[in-house]
């Protein structure tokens, strides 16, 4: 227990707009596109392209999603989908957030 402890607390944990992207993401591939779109569906505002694509670079850099390149016809796509750190973590996330008041507006609830 106290190695899994000291785990969690070596991790960077995500800011309320990144928790909010990892809740939209759930656990089929999506594409930035896709990200933004449900973003703007699920909170009524849109989300900048640049906040967009920092944000999940940082949750990359966290361990909190994969991200998968791939090409159709229009050109480069890259896919994102929690890895399995995230979908064991996310849950754990929310929890804290509601315990300690962590998720804001612009965050999950």
């Amino acid at each position: 227990m106290v190695c899994n402890l000291a785990y969690y607390f070596r991790m960077k944990w995500p800011s309320p707009t990144e928790t909010a992207l990892l809740d939209l993401m759930g656990t089929r591939e999506r594409t930035g596109r896709e990200i933004a779109e449900a973003y703007a569906e699920e909170h009524g505002s849109t989300i900048s392209y640049g906040t967009l694509y920092t944000a999940l670079r940082r949750l990359k850099e966290g361990g909190w999603i994969d991200m998968r390149d791939d090409e159709d016809e229009d050109g480069r796509l890259r896919y994102y989908k929690l890895s399995g750190t995230g979908v064991k973590m996310l849950p754990k996330l929310r929890r804290m957030g509601e315990t300690f008041g962590l998720l804001a507006a612009g965050g999950a609830a």
